[in-house]
């Protein structure tokens, strides 16, 4: 089924203006890479260690926005919903509406692919992008899929990325996602995805012991965490 942007949270909707890839030839002939200021002030903080022009950070946004949203619709197709032990086991930890939503995905005879936008993206000098391949699971806004069979922490893992993107909307998701990137050069040190390493590590130490992971969400974006 197509996403449903205003079925699943309240910040607006996406719409994908051209087929993924379109971009890659665009920021290919652009200058290279890495440049000295911003245009504007963004979402997330600038970026010092190594700043990139305001356009090239948007179009890397753009894709990263685009990759999520097709892979998504891509797999909500074949997923099927929380069921059985593992909806039990995530109840008290987000809300219903979200378990309700949510799709898994279980892959046997193959792997989620490295995104199409890897190449431009090195050639912009980008380093340390993540193998999806390896990666236990990947979270495609409302689906986690799965490179194998589900564990209950990599499912914790994935619903927090779910829930992150419920709370902020897909378009400051993408955008802090990207920023924090570039920002850390480091996919486990961008504060999305270092947030949810800790709530997962908080879960799998006492699963028993129940915790709203809507507001831990709602405490980092006050405070300006991610």
């Amino acid at each position: 089924m197509p996403f449903k942007w205003n079925a699943f949270h309240p910040n607006g909707g996406y719409q994908q203006k051209s087929k993924p890839g379109a971009e890659f030839e665009e920021w290919r002939g652009e200058p290279d890479g890495a440049k000295s200021s911003e245009a504007r002030p963004a979402i997330g903080g600038s970026i010092t260690s190594q700043t990139y022009e305001e356009t090239e950070i948007q179009k890397a946004i753009a894709w990263f926005t685009s990759y999520l949203v097709s892979e998504r619709e891509s797999y909500f197709t074949v997923g099927q919903p929380l069921h059985g032990e593992w909806r039990e086991s995530m109840d008290g930890f987000f809300e219903a509406a979200l378990l309700d939503q949510v799709r898994v995905v279980e892959l046997a005879d193959r792997r989620v692919a490295n995104p199409w936008f890897y190449p431009a993206a090195r050639e912009k000098g980008v380093r340390h992008l993540p193998d999806i391949t390896h990666k236990a699971a990947v979270t495609f806004l409302d689906v986690v899929v799965f490179n194998g069979k589900i564990t209950s922490r990599d499912l914790f893992h994935g619903l927090v990325h779910a829930a992150q993107v419920r709370m902020l909307g897909v378009t400051e998701f993408t955008e802090l996602f990207v920023r924090g990137f570039l920002r850390a050069r480091s996919y486990f040190l961008v504060p999305l995805k270092a947030h949810a390493f800790g709530l997962d590590a908080k879960f799998s130490a006492n699963p028993g012991t129940q915790f709203s992971v809507e507001d831990e969400i709602r405490a980092w974006r006050r405070d300006c965490r991610y």
